[in-house]
């Protein structure tokens, strides 16, 4: 059930040990293990109580990546229904489907064949739906041994608390008390890009592409009231959103611009019965059928970063005439990145990274066929135009948004796309409509006012957080304790998802689904629901028996195995 309060008098809660802050993928696959764990444990004789506090009801059990906003079930995902997991594959527990086998019981129940095509092209939504029926098994599951409240609260400050803890304090004036918080926060508020807050409020600017206040700009532009628009970032955002409008009917031009013109590649159309035999085409092939991934790169011997540059490059360019592809290739390096930043200054690399993060993220994951193909067969038509520019600014006048943009010298090369220096010459180019397709642009950063998200912002005014050094989220501990400004870890804060990216891609983990495989994850692999996973099962490894000691009968630590049938008879699942 989900609940709201939005009385200013509203009474302290004490009565959450456990406070799960956003209720998108990260905040509801931990709920999911968490409940799976407690389903198991024979131990608990109160139930264990749980609130999951998301501040927009439609992104609840999907977040932004798969929110229930869009009016358009052709946003989908960049990969088969196959890479989705919960928990590692073959070790589901007993009445846990997993994403394939939801589709399919989807297609039988409703006797609709068609409904096995998202085997290859999985709507986002309908990953929303999967997000939500994995909850309601965990719910019933668990019965009587947890209560879960789902509640519509915007948490803007927390304040720890000197006996464990934290108080949270909701923008509505209610103060939660919690013995410990998991911070699941995800694509919280993004930021307008610096370029358009002239026009951030603009009705034909385009902010937040997939949340529901964006269904109107939408169906104006394919009502066929826009006859040109500019697409900024030709990223997985940028052609979801290219794709949408075209598969919605708009006829004008579209311009995609970024710095490096930079896309992502496209699998083929694989129809469901190849693809459960094997995978959709163009995908990365399994690391056991890759002859190269049995020795380790030759780069790893590069004893400064210009040599690493030019090796990995190098390396990469052999491997590619021999017939690999830019994923089979960047998905075996990604586990060798904890080795590489413990061997370099962490300055240089994080310079690299932001250097070379389009380039490697572009070549690291490909589209599927749905949104892919729509997006090159209106490239090859001059329906879309991929344009290289660095944009300086978007105004407005004469009912038009203006975006100034530098271009590219002539000289500009595939790795680095270089601009104008001082004498740039900045063109003023008209559009009627402009989509950001900048994605996560939530600023870390305690030195500057630009810290987008209010409890982000609170936290790390406070100290409780410190800027990872890769720029990408706050630094965690090895359990995803949140490591305060002196490098001390919170024990009572835990963080998961967006937040830890940085500290995903260069600290070695193993990975669930790989038994002797372990690594770092860069890229979109630092964000999808494989990390997620990886990061709730070591975090609840390290801190389960803590979050319910206090409902056990006996107090002390035990091994609680997740998979196993639950040792309780089941009991009427709560409500939601």
């Amino acid at each position: 059930m989900i609940t709201q309060d939005n009385s200013p008098e509203a009474p302290t809660s004490t009565d959450a040990p456990i406070a799960i802050v956003g209720g998108g993928l990260a905040g509801t696959v931990f709920l999911v293990h968490t409940l799976a764990r407690i389903a198991a444990d024979t131990t608990i004789t109160s139930p264990v109580q749980i609130r999951m506090l998301e501040r927009y009801a439609e992104q609840l059990q999907g977040g932004v990546a798969y929110s229930k906003g869009p009016a358009y079930r052709g946003h989908n995902l960049n990969s088969g229904a196959r890479t989705l997991n919960f928990f590692p594959v073959g070790k589901y527990p007993p009445g846990f489907p997993t994403f394939v086998e939801y589709i399919q019981e989807q297609a039988k129940a409703k006797s609709d064949p068609e409904i096995l095509h998202a085997l290859t092209d999985p709507p986002r939504q309908m990953v929303s739906e999967y997000i939500s029926h994995m909850l309601d098994i965990a719910i019933e599951k668990a019965g009587a041994k947890a209560n879960v409240d789902f509640e519509h609260k915007n948490i803007v400050a927390l304040d720890k608390k000197k006996d464990g803890g934290a108080v949270l304090h909701c923008s509505d004036g209610v103060k939660i008390e919690a013995s410990h918080v998991v911070l699941a926060t995800g694509f919280q508020e993004s930021l307008a890009p610096k370029f358009a807050k002239a026009v951030a409020h603009h009705p034909h600017f385009v902010g937040q592409p997939y949340t529901s206040g964006a269904n109107a700009a939408y169906a104006e532009v394919c009502a066929g009231k826009c006859d040109d628009l500019l697409i900024i970032g030709t990223g997985l955002t940028g052609m979801d959103i290219a794709a949408r409008l075209i598969n919605q009917g708009y006829k004008g031009q579209i311009t995609m611009m970024s710095r490096r013109g930079f896309m992502h590649s496209t699998f083929e159309p694989t129809s469901p019965e190849e693809y459960l035999a094997k995978r959709i085409k163009g995908e990365p092939r399994p690391q056991a059928e890759l002859e190269f991934t049995k020795h380790p790169p030759k780069f790893l011997e590069s004893k400064t970063t210009q040599l690493l540059v030019r090796n990995i490059i190098q390396e990469f360019t052999e491997l590619s005439a021999q017939g690999y592809s830019s994923g089979e290739i960047l998905g075996y390096w990604e586990r060798f990145v904890p080795e590489v930043s413990a061997k370099f200054p962490k300055k240089d690399l994080a310079a690299l990274w932001g250097a070379y993060e389009a380039l490697i993220t572009s070549r690291r994951a490909g589209v599927t066929p749905d949104t892919g193909v729509a997006v090159r067969e209106a490239i090859a038509s001059g329906q879309i135009k991929v344009e290289t520019g660095l944009i300086k600014g978007v105004e407005q006048g004469d009912g038009k948004l203006f975006a100034l943009v530098t271009t590219t010298q002539p000289n500009s090369s595939l790795l680095k796309t270089q601009f104008s220096g001082a004498q740039e010459d900045v063109e003023r180019q008209p559009f009627d409509y402009v989509f950001s397709a900048m994605g996560n642009s939530v600023n870390f950063n305690p030195s500057t006012d630009e810290i987008g998200d209010p409890l982000w912002s609170d936290i790390m005014k406070k100290g409780y957080a410190l800027p990872h050094w890769t720029k990408a989220g706050v630094d965690v501990g090895k359990d995803f304790s949140l490591l305060d400004a002196a490098g001390k870890p919170a024990d009572s804060l835990s963080v998961i998802g967006v937040p830890v990216a940085g500290h995903m891609m260069v600290t070695k983990y193993p990975y669930p689904d790989s038994p002797g495989v372990s690594g770092g994850k860069i890229g979109p692999t630092a964000l999808n629901a494989g990390a997620i996973m990886s990061e709730t099962l070591l975090l609840l490894d390290a801190k389960y028996n803590d979050l319910v000691s206090p409902f056990r009968s006996v107090q002390q630590a035990v091994t609680v195995n997740a998979t196993a049938a639950p040792a309780v008879k089941k009991t009427q699942a709560l409500g939601r």
